[in-house]
């Protein structure tokens, strides 16, 4: 029973997630990445698991993690004293593409709990 309202309230949070992005220099973008997660959720939360479905999604968060991982390398050894909360620049890409690869890390990390729940599930 548990599980069903973790996943419930995982799916509810990426709705969220997915409704902040609405003023983001790329919202379809993001609003497709939470939104992804959410109906996974509400699946998750019924009862419905499609492996599928969730195995794709984590290969292809997984796949943006490893995408953005220099951009979040280079801000960790040569601008760690700039705070990613500073203003995006064209000077500073490393500042929003570490910030989406939190996003994907966010993502991948609700992914897995539903991947681990498919499992238990059978």
């Amino acid at each position: 029973m548990s599980r069903k309202i973790v996943s419930l309230g995982l799916a509810l949070l990426f709705t969220l997630f997915a409704g902040f992005q609405y003023n983001d220099p790329d919202p379809w973008l993001w609003i497709v990445i939470y939104g992804y997660v959410a109906v996974v959720g509400f699946l998750a939360a019924a009862g419905k698991y499609w492996m599928f479905s969730i195995t794709l999604g984590l290969g292809a968060y997984l796949a943006g993690l490893v995408y953005l991982a220099p951009s979040v390398y280079e801000w960790l050894t040569h601008h760690r004293n700039v705070s990613l909360l500073y203003g995006m620049a064209p000077d500073r890409p490393y500042i929003e593409q570490s910030r989406e690869c939190g996003g994907l890390l966010i993502a991948f990390l609700g992914m897995l709990y539903f991947y681990r729940g498919a499992k238990q599930a059978g």
